[in-house]
């Protein structure tokens, strides 16, 4: 008997591919998550995805490894739409120079709309191709780790840009009319419709704090300007502006145009003491400040009258965070009398909420405290956060005995679980202790609105912003190590210079004391000195020699 052929599987009709029926925004989305070798492979997976990769609207390329420079131009060669985003996180440094002039020549020629460039890991500068300016309808515009120049001549501006941030970038002028500054102003002004303007660490080249230039943005709702050098510059005509942050040590100059910021971040725990006299002088009064999140070290007596400075220029403030950095010896003794004298009347009529985080309960924070409950008659809410080894049960017991203003005054005190003290989300805190004096009507505390959802988003800007500052400072204290580990260097090199030559020591003689240590016989132990190979490390150079003695 015959067998029978086996039974195949009944073939799917290609109109029944259920991949082929997604939305096409939705399959946008999804292969906007994957890796670019990823999105290239789904071509196997359905018809309808053969040549999909060719006409997404976006290029992601964050994650780049393993990606060579041939392949990002055979990306772009094979598309057949425009580009209306390209995000690039160029990982590898063996990529050529040229090759991002030529992305960026493409892509201004494609119509790009969003466009990030990152450079981690070069080396030195990546100076951007001039081709970056032709790129007229871009939204979006963010620069990390590169070099700009000046526009070249016939720059029509970017009329469509509404983002733009440069971090870590070098900004390059031409003389000393166009100087750096200038070359930024221009790209600002040239920008109508600029929202948010974000400057992080930038670097001017052959420039200094005393050139003028100005940011002009009549539509700017936000900005944020960090820096632990002075950029010099100002603020002017921003009638619009919601959201400022600044942190650095001369930024005081820039709120001369903020007058209409709701709310604001300035740290002068950073700022010079010359800083003070420009907030004492600002002509007017923040009449829409709502939240003030301010940085001080309540050791420093200019610190503290540059807080007072902005609470006296904010009548209608009603959120007042206070991150603490008292380190050092107090300078003064801020008590009840030197506070009473920088109060006005006007002061702290619309404060309902104090929060004060890594506290370290020195006397300068406790007399703040009372004198915020002995003063704020619409406080509702006081949040003491310590730093971690300052749990103190003895200064929590001192400041429920504060007389309040308000009857309603609640004391929260927060046992910090988080390192990072501006962190005013309370996944990481645990309630430790509540206060209510006598109040004539009981309210129950809900302690879930300390820290709201919607505020979370900013909470952890804030706190990627304090880390920047953190490293800025680092790096400023690791050059100026670096600038004394070199002149103690010259300095040692120059003394034995001249002991050899006071005892007439060659160099054949200092050979052959090193040596001493190699003919010893195998049998005798050899202790290496501690430290010796650390400092051989940083000192050594090229020859890698070993200080030893034998053991008694």
């Amino acid at each position: 008997m015959a067998e029978s052929p086996p039974s195949r599987k009944p073939r799917v009709d290609a109109a029944a591919d259920a991949l082929a029926s997604l939305p096409l925004d939705v399959l946008d989305n999804i292969f906007s998550r994957l890796h670019i070798y990823d999105v290239v492979r789904t071509s196997v997976l359905s018809r309808a995805w053969r040549r999909r990769w060719e006409s997404l609207p976006s290029v992601d390329l964050n994650s780049s490894h393993g990606i060579s420079a041939s392949d990002v131009d055979a990306l772009l060669l094979r598309r057949s739409a425009p580009v209306r985003s390209f995000r690039l996180v160029a990982r590898d440094t063996s990529w050529p120079e040229s090759a991002f002039h030529d992305w960026l020549l493409y892509l201004s020629r494609r119509g790009v709309r969003e466009l990030l460039l990152d450079f981690p890991h070069r080396l030195g500068t990546i100076r951007l191709h001039s081709s970056v300016f032709s790129c007229r309808e871009l939204t979006s515009l963010s620069l990390i780790k590169c070099c700009i120049r000046l526009a070249p001549a016939g720059f029509r501006g970017l009329p469509n840009l509404k983002t733009l941030h440069l971090k870590k970038v070098a900004i390059e002028g031409v003389s000393v009319q166009e100087h750096a500054g200038t070359v930024l102003e221009a790209l600002i002004a040239a920008s109508p419709l600029l929202e948010e303007l974000i400057l992080t660490a930038l670097g001017f080249i052959d420039d200094n704090s005393d050139n003028d230039w100005t940011i002009r943005a009549p539509n700017l709702r936000k900005v944020r300007i960090a820096s632990c050098f002075d950029y010099g510059g100002r603020t002017e005509n921003l009638p619009l502006l919601k959201e400022a942050g600044l942190y650095g040590p001369n930024d005081a100059k820039f709120l001369t145009g903020m007058a209409g910021v709701a709310k604001l971040e300035f740290y002068c725990n950073i700022i010079s003491p010359t800083e003070v006299n420009v907030l004492e002088q600002l002509p007017f009064l923040f009449e829409n400040l709502r939240s003030l999140f301010i940085g001080v070290n309540f050791c420093r007596v200019s610190h503290i009258s540059s807080m007072f400075c902005l609470l006296r220029s904010a009548p209608v403030l009603e959120e007042l965070d206070v991150l603490g950095s008292s380190d050092g010896t107090q300078e003064i003794e801020a008590n009840n009398e030197f506070l009473n004298a920088q109060c006005v009347g006007h002061m702290f009529t619309k404060l309902h909420t104090v929060r004060m985080k890594n506290i370290k309960y020195r006397s300068n924070e406790m007399h703040f405290m009372e004198f915020v409950l002995s003063k704020v008659k619409a406080l509702q809410l006081l949040s003491i956060s310590p730093c971690a080894p300052y749990d103190k049960k003895e200064a929590v017991n001192e400041v429920k005995e504060y007389p309040r203003a308000s009857p309603d005054a609640h004391v929260v005190f927060m046992r910090r679980c988080s390192e990072y003290a501006n962190d005013t989300s309370t996944k990481n805190s645990e309630v430790i202790g509540t206060d209510e004096a006598r109040p004539r009507r009981r309210h129950r505390l809900d302690f879930e609105s300390v820290a709201q959802v919607e505020q979370l988003q900013e909470e952890v800007l804030k706190l990627k912003n304090v880390r920047e500052l953190g490293l800025m400072d680092k790096l400023r204290r690791l050059a100026t190590t670096t600038r004394e580990y070199r002149e103690f260097r010259e300095y040692i090199n120059s003394a034995m210079q001249l002991i050899r030559e006071q005892h007439n020591i060659n160099q054949s003689k200092i050979s052959q004391l090193r040596g001493c240590s190699t003919a010893l016989p195998s049998d005798h132990p050899v202790t290496l000195e501690p430290g010796a190979a650390l400092m051989n490390t940083v000192i050594g150079g090229a020859e890698s020699s070993r200080a030893s003695s034998p053991e008694d």
